[in-house]
């Protein structure tokens, strides 16, 4: 199929072309608006313990434990006593908050 196009004119895109760029858009809007975030139960702000390493010299390396803030969201909290709260993770490792922490239930 030739087309003749003049000198300085630009030609008009083919209907395949349009029909694949509107299926295109629907496809992405349609992505992009039925995406929901997880929503969770419980919001849990407090400290955990986090490991530091520092590089004292070319042998030497200082490990110590320093508390820094969190803010965790779950579904479930499996264990609370006095000095702590935890909760298990989908992949299985356990999350412990230390005190103080604060629970908030967001549902």
């Amino acid at each position: 199929m030739d087309r003749k196009v003049r000198a300085g004119s630009i030609p008009a895109p083919s209907t395949k072309l349009i029909k694949m760029k509107v299926v295109y858009v629907i496809g992405l809007s349609i992505l992009f608006f039925s995406c929901k975030g997880k929503e969770y139960k419980y919001k849990i702000e407090g400290m955990i313990p986090t490991r530091i390493e520092r590089q004292v010299d070319l042998t030497e390396i200082n490990v110590t434990e320093e508390l820094r803030p969190a803010i965790a969201y779950t579904d479930t909290i499996y264990g609370q006593n006095e000095d702590s709260i935890w909760y298990y993770n989908s992949d299985g490792s356990k999350l412990t908050i230390l005190k103080p922490y604060t629970v908030y239930s967001i549902k």
